[in-house]
């Protein structure tokens, strides 16, 4: 079975999104299989869209693959129609890379972001022909593993899973791939005996449970805790500067720089800023070095400094300032991650909005002040309204506050002060600008292990939906956009959060009966959920309700390095309304981590007692505000698309020519305005599925350079399926590419029909005086709004000529031109008139064509090489000697 070709002739052009399957993306990485040793495949349990920009597995992923005896790939969760494609074939989930089957591979690690996303992990197991539980796979099967912001309650997948890594991944995921590889062929037994060894290993089959009176299925009292794994050197640890870069738009489309790890803030409901204490920083220089490599390497245009809490960077000033210094010139905008409350976070955001404005985002998540105390967010409203004072009279025109309902102790007015607080600083905002607005995200509390709110009670989704309903009433404002986390999604969330083992079975129950897709609001299926609670009976009162403070839980046989009694402690102090400030700044709160970990916890007290001091002398540099340069000069350039880069969209090829221009270093001219924009024109969009040998792209640059350099530079760092064919200079003042464009010349190929059918049918068309086909057309209606018909359009005039040629296949060569009106001629209806499998023939652009005299010629006839230039342009953002700058010198 020959997986890739089957995908490429059957099913990716009948699917949405054919590019998130294609696995051709730069810097990809593909490694031939020769002295492979061991081959592992991650996972992220949701689309594509979503999971290329997670950082975790491009981290790992990198990792694997600089291990010379090792290759890694990747898969995420296909859509419904990529999955019913497989399924109505018989055909096995694959590896984007290889698209070789999952279970060819020794090891499937899967990322857990998110408890919504364990149907899709039980599916993707499904797709991948292995067994959904670990007991009935044998030796045949690939080893499954998991890690990642939801791995710290692992037992809701135990079932599932083999083995668990607990903690950071980077020194983890070689360690692993180092046991695999040294005990390839032993029973799986004795490969799960040698992965237990590896710190942060948890292996659910070779640890000591009980079922409880009342049907917990727990960890025995006196078993031995995982300790979770640390990375403790982050200036030294992996960092992938060869980002993979999409063709698929993402939901985060752009470089995610980590710049420290971990959170002292002490927020009594965030799990994330418990489990990865203490806090490591990336020195100043790295980042700048990393940053730099990245964009070198991706050509991408934006970048995100991202970490539970930036604004705790300890230079943090410094920080932004250099990194905004660093891509000011480039066009890169530069954002930061949910701001600190306070005005001081407003000024960073302003340093980054020098370069592009966007809104400003902060998440009070309590808009009382007693509930700020309980949750250990303390910051007065009075401070609250002056950060939106500041912000909106920076002129941000619209502040995001993110809240949450249903915490710990919560009333009435605590809901009330929501509302209040919303209006208050739409209040504000008006003051500067009637358009000033405000958008309120608003989620619902759900208890995390590993916090000192792990005990406290869940709201079910009616009381959610009942306070969601007050809220809104009390707004009743136009300008107060008021969004809000789905009741069915957050409380299908609580019944996994704190689970024990007993949850798997209700899991697959749902799985079976077709939930995917959970925290897809348009996929979420709550009635197969409840069929699966009937089902097995499951207690949903008793997962979400309050915990003893004694209760044994099933996550007690996890070591984060800070011990239960402690998070007892901050929880009778959240009650008592007691709030302790970041352990950085004030005293030690005798958290446990300091005990586990004294040397790294001295560090970063010592770096960050460094860092104030450095940014107390530190002064904002002043830069003037950037200027649209103006174009000097105008290129034209023939490209060609084919292979799997067909099934792109006009934008993903829009998207993957920009960044291949930026990593070749052309000093690209933008348009001027909020956003600006590249000046790059193409002659037409090419549609999904068509390959072109003469495409065209016009560029506009800054400055003169070497046309021919750029050419080469061009091709080195083109994606896969892309070439640079031929370059001309044309006057800055030159007709558009568009407009010369009247028409082209295809190829038409039908390996399976006859070829009598197809000759017969050429005849039939060349010599009918009419016809016509139906074409989708935009109008306007009646109220002048857009909207979409169709309409029966006779495209006799635009075919110019069919020629079949000779040769074993039906091979028709096509000439078509505009109509006396401008319409195109459109090769994919002159193939469906003479197939019924049109999505088995394949269109291939030779040419476009332009007006000469009273006929036709290809586009670039008589394009001439450009004039040698001296001066070349520099190379975007490559540090001398680093392999970019080798791989395209200008």
């Amino acid at each position: 079975m020959n997986l890739a070709r089957i995908l490429d002739e059957e099913i990716l052009a009948t699917v949405e999104k054919p590019s998130r399957y294609l696995g051709t993306e730069v810097n990809a990485t593909r490694k031939p299989l020769d002295g492979v040793d061991v081959r592992l495949a991650l996972c992220f349990p949701d689309l594509y869209d979503l999971g290329l920009g997670n950082l975790g597995i491009h981290i790992l992923y990198t990792c694997v693959n600089r291990l010379p005896w090792a290759a890694c790939e990747r898969v995420y969760a296909p859509g419904l129609d990529m999955e019913r494609a497989l399924r109505s074939r018989g055909l096995p989930l694959f590896a984007l890379e290889s698209k070789d089957p999952i279970a060819a591979f020794d090891g499937l690690g899967i990322t857990l972001q998110s408890e919504l996303t364990f149907t899709n992990i039980l599916n993707i197991l499904d797709l991948s022909g292995l067994p959904l539980r670990s007991a009935d796979r044998d030796e045949r099967y690939p080893l499954t593993f998991a890690g990642g912001p939801a791995v710290f309650n692992p037992e809701p997948l135990a079932p599932f899973l083999d083995f668990f890594v607990i903690g950071d991944g980077e020194d983890a995921i070689v360690e692993i791939a180092e046991v695999i590889r040294a005990t390839k062929g032993q029973p799986r037994q004795a490969q799960l005996e040698a992965l237990a060894k590896v710190e942060g290993v948890y292996v659910p089959a070779l640890y000591p449970f009980e079922t409880l009176p009342d049907g917990r299925i727990l960890p025995v009292e006196d078993a031995p805790k995982v300790r979770k794994r640390l990375t403790r050197d982050l200036n030294g640890a992996t960092f992938p500067t060869d980002y993979i870069v999409p063709y698929t738009q993402q939901v985060h489309d752009r470089v995610s720089l980590e710049v420290l790890r971990g959170c002292t803030q002490g927020c009594r409901f965030c799990q994330a800023g418990m489990v990865t204490r203490p806090v490591r920083e990336r020195k100043l220089e790295r980042v700048d070095d990393l940053l730099r490599r990245t964009l070198a390497s991706t050509g991408y245009e934006e970048v995100s400094l991202v970490s539970l809490s930036t604004c705790d960077y300890s230079r943090v000033r410094q920080l932004v300032e250099n990194t905004v210094e660093a891509v000011r010139d480039a066009n890169v905008a530069v954002s930061l991650p949910s701001l600190r409350l306070d005005s001081f976070s407003v000024d960073l955001a302003d340093m980054v909005a020098d370069v592009r404005r966007t809104g400003l985002t902060f998440a009070p998540e309590a808009a009382s002040p007693r509930l700020r105390a309980l949750i250990n967010k303390w910051i007065p409203d009075e401070e609250l309204l002056g950060m939106a004072e500041r912000a909106y009279g920076l002129r941000w025109q619209h502040v995001k506050l993110y809240f949450m309902i249903g915490l710990p102790t919560e009333r009435e007015d605590d809901v009330v002060a929501i509302a209040d607080l919303a209006r208050r600083t739409l209040f504000v905002g008006k003051k500067y600008d009637r358009r000033n607005r405000v958008n309120l995200g608003v989620s619902t509390f759900v208890p995390k292990p590993f916090t000192p709110f792990q005990w406290a009670p869940q709201i079910d989704r009616h009381q959610t939906e009942a306070r969601q309903r007050f809220l809104e009433a009390h707004l009743n404002h136009p300008d107060i956009k008021f969004g809000r986390h789905q009741p069915d999604e957050t409380w299908l969330e609580g019944l996994f959060s704190r689970a024990d083992r007993r949850s798997a079975d209700l899991l697959e129950a749902a799985f079976r009966r077709g939930a995917r897709f959970d925290a897809w609001t348009e996929h979420l299926r709550m009635d197969l959920w409840e069929q699966a609670i009937e089902e097995v009976n499951y207690d949903c009162a008793d997962a979400l309700r309050e915990r003893d403070l004694d209760e044994r839980l099933p996550w007690d046989h996890i070591d984060v390095l800070i011990p239960k009694a402690w998070f007892v402690e901050d929880y009778k102090r959240a009650l008592e309304l007691q709030h302790a400030q970041d352990c950085r700044h004030k005293r030690c709160h005798k958290c446990g981590v300091i005990d586990a970990e004294r040397p790294l916890c001295a560090a970063m007290l010592r770096d960050n007692v460094d860092g104030r001091k450095q940014e107390a002398v530190w002064s904002r540099k002043e830069s003037p505000p950037t200027a649209a340069k103006p174009t000097e000069q105008r290129l034209f350039f023939r490209l060609s698309r084919t292979g799997p880069t067909r099934f792109l969209s006009h934008l993903e090829t829009m998207n993957a020519l920009l960044r291949a221009l930026r990593r070749a270093g052309a000093p690209l001219a933008y348009s001027e305005g909020f956003h600006p924009h590249p000046k790059i024109a193409f002659s037409t969009a090419l549609p999904v599925g068509e390959e072109s040998l003469g495409e065209y792209m016009d560029v506009e640059l800054t400055r003169a350079i070497d046309g021919r350099a750029l050419l080469a530079a061009l091709q080195a760092t083109l994606p896969e399926g892309f070439e640079a064919l031929d370059v001309t200079e044309v006057p800055l003042k030159h007709t558009s590419l568009m407009a010369l464009n009247v028409g082209g010349i295809y190829t038409l190929v039908f390996p399976n029909e006859p070829l009598e059918r197809i000759a017969a049918g050429v005849e039939a068309l060349m010599a009918a005086e009419v016809v016509m086909v139906p074409r989708r057309q935009k109008r306007k209606d009646k109220r002048g709004r857009e909207e979409f018909v169709m309409v029966e359009v006779n495209v006799r005039p635009m075919i110019r000529s069919l020629e079949i040629v000779p040769g074993s296949a039906p091979v028709v060569r096509a000439t078509l031109v505009n109509s006396p009106e401008g319409k195109p001629g459109k090769p994919g209806e002159i193939l469906r008139l003479l197939t019924e499998t049109p999505e088995r023939a394949r269109i291939i652009k030779v040419d476009t064509l332009r007006r000469d005299g009273d006929g036709y010629a290809s586009l670039s006839a008589d394009w001439t090489p450009p004039p040698a230039r001296e001066g070349q342009p520099a190379a975007f953002f490559v540090p001398s000697g680093s392999p970019s700058a080798e791989a395209a010198p200008l």
